[in-house]
């Protein structure tokens, strides 16, 4: 179906001051600013009306963009130095950056392709090769992966302490760890669809969410609950594209962002949302949610978007 009317703001350059179209990712810190991530044009905090950005926040690809519970906002990037550019994490706590390189936390890279937070307050970061990288209250520690060159492209973890890792191997897709073992699973050995998982998203009752990146081919979504899988694609649902990057849950629904629009699942049924017509025009990059108000990158702008 397609959006239409009051529900949908959309900011562009046309539109709006924002300095690009092409934005990453988004998050929505404890004062409702929205962090966005851009491709060139740093780190823009929009207050609703104008766009901050961080002089200091030289560099490309801002993302994933995060907010933990105790308020810091979390963005890895390239940063540009005198040599080309290094790969960063960086923390803001309210009044200051502080910047996080390889070599301060342990891994041999900090490129970070995905970030969440357990139960506990330990924040999860994917991306590192060869290891899972976790911090709490300021004490880092790396959790080795099966393979050094095992590089994870999603994270999630369940209430109990349960980790589930992304992949895009030809030997594997996906990771569990639980009771200090890891559990593979590939398209060869499991009911997994394809190897590559770039969203992953634990549901209230413990089920995990597995969004593939699929394209043209084979992918979508599966449900996975102890050894019953339940795979959503085209040709047996309204999933509107096969390449899932993020899942967001919102108190009832959840929604995936797709590179062709905005995808609604409800436990059962799969609805997919258009905001503009022709291919390869609703390419959805993130998704972060407040009070029931979806705010959305993509490649075309930022989007308000009341369900």
């Amino acid at each position: 179906m397609f959006g239409f009317g009051q529900e949908i703001t959309l900011y562009d350059k046309n539109t709006s001051s924002i300095p690009e179209d092409l934005l990453l990712s988004i998050a929505i810190d404890g004062q409702g600013n929205k962090w966005i991530g851009s491709s060139q044009s740093g780190v823009l905090v929009f207050d609703g009306k104008s766009y901050t950005t961080f002089p200091e926040m030289k560099g490309d690809f801002f993302t994933p963009i995060f907010k933990d519970s105790k308020g810091n906002m979390w963005v890895s990037f390239s940063a540009l130095v005198e040599v080309g550019s290094v790969d960063v994490l960086v923390r803001y706590d309210g009044s200051r950056w502080w910047w996080y390189k390889a070599e301060d936390i342990g891994p041999y890279t900090i490129s970070v392709t995905d970030i969440c937070e357990g139960k506990d307050g330990t924040l999860y970061f994917a991306g590192p090769e060869g290891f899972l990288v976790m911090v709490k209250d300021n004490e880092w520690e790396l959790l080795e992966l099966p393979e050094k060159d095992m590089v994870a492209l999603s994270v999630a973890v369940r209430d109990d302490g349960v980790i589930a890792l992304g992949f895009g191997r030809p030997d594997c897709g996906l990771l569990l760890y639980e009771n200090g073992k890891w559990e593979s699973f590939s398209e060869k050995d499991s009911p997994l669809v394809i190897n590559v998982v770039r969203a992953l998203k634990f549901t209230k009752d413990g089920a995990l969410i597995v969004g593939y990146g699929g394209g043209f081919g084979d992918g979508g979504f599966s449900v996975m609950k102890g050894k019953k899988w339940i795979h959503y694609n085209k040709s047996n649902s309204g999933i509107s594209d096969h390449m899932v990057r993020d899942i967001e849950f919102d108190g009832k629904n959840y929604w995936m962002a797709t590179n062709n629009g905005l995808v609604k699942f409800d436990g059962k049924k799969v609805t997919s949302v258009f905001f503009r017509e022709g291919m390869f025009k609703n390419v959805i990059n993130d998704i972060a949610i407040e009070d029931g108000i979806l705010w959305i990158t993509t490649n075309f702008g930022l989007i308000k978007y009341i369900p």
